[in-house]
């Protein structure tokens, strides 16, 4: 990035020094073509001009935008063209178009390359008005005959004397020094009008777009949260999750991102991360955006309440779940091309988060609570009592956390375990009914959980969600139970790790999905129901 960088600052550097060198050449003709100079046209301070970087539509297509052009300390601003050709089709093919610099070249209407060769294969031209670089042509005009056939022409002598050719190296003298000066310059102006590498995500208003600006259609509302609420969305190239925070979740926008960019964090069974942006509107509203890939099938939680699930199918949503939530959990160590990754615990894990992709295999999503170990460095401000009620372990419900990373690793496993209750609750494989979903205590506390119930029951009485004879028909199904009460094991010590929880799954998956005898099952399982729904 520094090689191009250097590169466009050194063509752009050259520009400033054959346009500083064409303006000592002597000239020759009559007042007429200095007035017309003077009544050049001047717009205004600011205007408008097309952006596009070639470099920005790598990884997905993107489209040419209007951009209103920085204010530049009172400077008259341009808008400029860079391009190559297709050496096969001949074809214009464009790396930027952007604002520019006011220079004297530039002080016409329509972006023309009237240069007879191409500077290192590319071509540029500028232009003063409002979307002047939209249309952009090359047109090569010859170089003007020498001096000494215009004097033949026209029967004129005019020689260079001593003097003359003294100023003339003074000159080129000068360029040189302005050549190094313009070079500087352009650099720190790029910086500020290009915006080509940021260092964190944009500020975007619509009064004053930014070239990052994604061309998003927010369509419809899908969830709400603590957050804010997560809206499905369009661009050009397809459908995106787009969740907006309220100005008092920026903490969670910026956690979340910074989680989502860390090393070796594209993995299939994490939620694919688009992008962030912050978004001024003109009545003084602020929202931040997070934009990641859309999963039409939704949540896990919402998939349960309206579809039961098989023995595979519930053996794929299991073991890819946990191998998120395992790669999640890992540290894996620095190489020579990629950084270490920390290991990170989810801090909020529940079936809301965990999403569903087409082919029914999972991806984790919402770090906003997530927390990082990074060896050798704190963790930062720690508040215990966090998360979702329903899914908190008893050391956090009792306030008796240990702040080391082993503790909130085995805090979300606890967590993982009522997940897996959720999925094997309604799961047919035991070939009885299957009862309505439910949340993880719903039947035993009810939907309106208070922090004092789920501490009387859940920490002080150890309670869990009941886990009925009828699944256990099933030695599949059964060898699942057995890894869930492993996973909510009150002694988090006890509990098992993610990787242990990955391989139990992967294992299971080797059962079969059994016919069994299911007369007797059914009136007990149907009896249970009733007696609960009392």
């Amino acid at each position: 990035m520094k090689k191009m960088k250097l590169r466009s600052t050194f063509l752009f550097g050259f520009l400033m020094l054959m346009i500083s060198a064409a303006s000592t050449l002597p000239t020759f003709g009559d007042d007429h073509e200095d007035n017309e100079h003077e009544k050049s046209y001047h717009p205004e301070m600011t205007i408008t001009c097309e952006y596009y970087n070639a470099k920005d539509c790598k990884k997905e297509p993107c489209l040419p935008k209007k951009i209103t052009c920085p204010d530049s300390n009172g400077k008259r601003q341009g808008c400029f063209v860079l391009w190559g050709t297709n050496n096969m089709t001949e074809q214009p093919i464009v790396e930027m178009k952007d604002c520019f610099i006011f220079h004297d070249d530039c002080n016409q209407s329509e972006c023309i390359d009237y240069k007879y060769e191409k500077s290192a294969g590319k071509n540029f031209c500028c232009c003063r008005h409002d979307m002047c670089n939209r249309e952009f042509v090359w047109k090569p005009t010859p170089t003007e005959p020498s001096t000494t056939e215009n004097v033949n022409e026209n029967e004129k002598s005019v020689h260079l004397t001593d003097t003359s050719k003294w100023i003339w190296a003074s000159f080129l003298l000068l360029s040189l020094i302005g050549f190094c000066i313009a070079s500087r310059y352009i650099y720190h102006q790029r910086k500020q009008i290009f915006k080509e590498i940021p260092t964190a995500e944009p500020e975007l208003s619509v009064s004053s777009q930014c070239l990052y600006i994604r061309p998003i259609d927010l369509i419809e509302i899908k969830a709400h949260g603590r957050f804010g609420v997560v809206w499905k969305g369009k661009m050009p190239n397809g459908e995106v999750a787009v969740k907006v925070f309220s100005p008092t979740e920026k903490k969670s926008w910026i956690t979340e991102q910074e989680i989502y960019k860390l090393p070796r964090m594209n993995h299939p069974n994490i939620l694919h991360f688009i992008g962030a942006e912050k978004h001024i509107f003109q009545d003084g509203k602020t929202e931040f955006w997070l934009i990641t890939q859309y999963q039409p099938l939704g949540s896990l939680c919402d998939y349960l309440k309206s579809h039961t699930v098989n023995w595979q199918e519930l053996c794929k949503i299991a073991e890819s779940m946990a191998r998120g939530l395992m790669h999640l959990h890992e540290e894996i160590p620095g190489t020579r091309t990629d950084e270490l990754k920390p290991a990170i615990a989810h801090r909020d894990f529940k079936s809301k988060n965990v999403l569903l992709k087409p082919d029914l295999t999972a991806c984790i999503a919402d770090f906003g609570l997530a927390l990082r170990f990074t060896p050798g460095q704190t963790v930062g401000d720690l508040h215990g009592q966090v998360g979702t009620r329903r899914y908190m372990a008893p050391e956090i419900l009792d306030g008796a956390i240990n702040f080391n990373r082993d503790s909130f690793l085995r805090i979300d496993v606890y967590a993982c375990g009522l997940v897996l209750w959720e999925l094997v609750s309604r799961c047919s494989a035991h070939g009885g009914p299957v009862a309505d979903y439910r949340l993880p205590f719903e039947m035993e506390l009810g939907l309106d959980l208070h922090l004092e119930d789920m501490q009387e029951n859940v920490a002080a009485k150890k309670l869990r969600p009941r886990i009925y004879e009828e699944w256990r028909t099933h030695s599949g199904l059964n060898a699942v139970c057995e890894t869930i009460e492993e996973c909510w094991d009150h002694d988090q010590e006890a509990r098992l790790s993610s990787s242990c929880i990955m391989e139990r799954l992967s294992q299971h998956s080797r059962y079969k999905q059994i016919a069994i005898d299911t007369t007797t099952t059914t009136n007990n399982f149907i009896s249970i129901n009733n007696t609960n729904d009392q």
